[in-house]
């Protein structure tokens, strides 16, 4: 074989391309699809810690816990069910837990799962 017909050969085929193409866009539609879920996350997680910063050391009550998650999912524009919100009596305060799961339809009856727990102690 002489030099130039090496040279020749060198590249991705039009096959080896699309396959490289397909692979790339399969990934890329599953972070367009879970990136929301994330940007929930984050805000969340926000939410908790200002809650647990502004209530700590303030004698708070179940009910004014729940207020103030109330009035910052609403400036959030975070909607989560009820049941995933967990307020319960610890030892030095109440401790807050937010559970659920963020489901996304990715290819037919194929989903996408996000898992979201948190707790943090709002201490009396």
């Amino acid at each position: 074989m002489t030099e130039g017909t090496r040279h020749s050969q060198a590249g991705m085929t039009a096959l080896g391309f699309l396959i490289l193409a397909l692979l790339i866009g399969v990934v890329a539609f599953a972070v367009m699809k879970v990136t929301p879920f994330y940007i929930n996350n984050m805000r969340m997680n926000t939410i908790l810690e200002d809650v647990q910063r502004d209530l700590s050391g303030n004698s708070p009550t179940p009910q004014s816990i729940r207020y103030e998650l109330a009035r910052r999912f609403s400036v959030e524009d975070v909607k989560i069910a009820e049941d995933s919100l967990k307020i319960s009596q610890s030892k030095n305060g109440y401790t807050l837990r937010v559970q659920y799961d963020s489901r996304a339809s990715y290819i037919s009856n194929v989903f996408l799962v996000v898992a979201y727990d948190k707790q943090v102690e709002i201490t009396r």
